[in-house]
């Protein structure tokens, strides 16, 4: 909670400061950016709220019009469109991009992280920032920050209680390290978009599913066709991230850029606090039976197969091996692992 409290203190003085130095001589930029996220959706209201205050910050110098999941492009090819200049930006990329550079996999390192705070320490001491970077140049683009939304609940529509249960489901999963994860699990494993999921889980085509957390899945009204979930989750810390086209981040004076850093902070902060929130006022109005949740115990097996599969991706590419071996480092002094 303490780091909590001095990560805000210093978005909030980060955010006054941008505001008393964003004046009306910088240049303006008007941006589309496309969300992960539909249209209803409390996260992509929070996108919208966050398009909002630096249009307010820069005093209307930098204008981002956000745009729901799907607008453009499919959201896999969101930096690929930012890259070609179809999009200026995007919110929620990295899980995608797996299978074009193997390090944007360790953006979720699956069963790695079980509190919030620990992701956004390794992003801001443990040299996060400047790996993701690394990663968002190879599409000409700045990985801004990240916004991190809180543990994933996988909704299924059998109770899931440790690592045997998974054997035989078939279950929706981002392309690359969770699939691989839970096809070791012997899931049968599904890769599709998150447009797609409702329908799937609601024509049987899968029986659980890789998504968000508790709230957000609910939200959707995962609930009403896969009624089990596991809460608090194990598996994913949910995230979401911003990424800007470089030739526009480059055009922005050094006040502007403050001021977008000090509005993502204060998303993502804002996030935090609103996302347990939202996640425990769900589990109130559930059946408390359908509420799973996993003891230590099982949380380690499943963290012994993780590691695993972490350990093979990180041949992948020297930048996979940079990730790997900054977040395993990270893990280590936290005494995760």
């Amino acid at each position: 909670m303490k780091a909590l409290r001095t990560v805000a203190r210093a978005a909030a003085l980060a955010m006054t400061v941008s505001v008393a130095l964003v004046g009306g001589a910088d240049a303006q930029q008007k941006w589309k950016a496309q969300s992960l996220y539909g249209p209803n959706t409390t996260v992509f209201k929070d996108f919208e709220k966050f398009s909002a205050r630096v249009k307010d910050i820069t005093k209307g110098g930098v204008q981002i019009e956000t745009l729901p999941v799907a607008t453009i492009v499919p959201q896999a090819e969101a930096l690929d469109a930012i890259k070609a200049g179809l999009l200026d930006a995007a919110s929620g990329t990295m899980a995608y991009q797996g299978g074009k550079e193997p390090a944007a996999a360790f953006w979720d390192l699956v069963a790695g992280y079980d509190n919030p705070m620990h992701l956004l320490m390794w992003y801001r001491i443990g040299g996060g920032m400047e790996i993701m970077n690394k990663i968002a140049a190879k599409w000409d683009s700045v990985f801004v920050g990240p916004v991190i939304l809180g543990l994933e609940s996988i909704p299924s529509k059998k109770p899931i209680r440790n690592i045997a249960d998974f054997k035989g489901v078939k279950m929706r999963s981002p392309d690359g390290i969770p699939a691989e994860i839970f096809a070791k699990l012997g899931a049968s494993v599904s890769v599709m978009p998150g447009t797609e999921v409702y329908t799937a889980l609601d024509t049987g085509k899968i029986e659980a599913t890789d998504w968000g957390t508790l709230s957000v899945n609910d939200e959707a009204g995962y609930n009403r066709i896969a009624p089990y979930a596991i809460y608090p989750g194990i598996h994913s810390m949910n995230s979401t991230d911003f990424v800007v086209r470089r030739s526009k981040w480059n055009a922005l004076s050094a006040d502007q850029k403050a001021a977008i850093y000090a509005a993502l902070e204060e998303w993502n902060i804002a996030t935090l606090m609103n996302q347990e929130w939202e996640d425990r006022q769900a589990a109130a109005k559930r059946d408390p039976s359908t509420l799973i949740t996993w003891g230590e115990k099982e949380k380690l097996e499943l963290r012994q197969v993780a590691q695993g599969v972490w350990e093979s991706w990180s041949k992948k590419s020297p930048l996979a091996k940079e990730i790997y071996d900054s977040q395993v480092a990270f893990l280590k002094k936290m005494g995760k692992l």
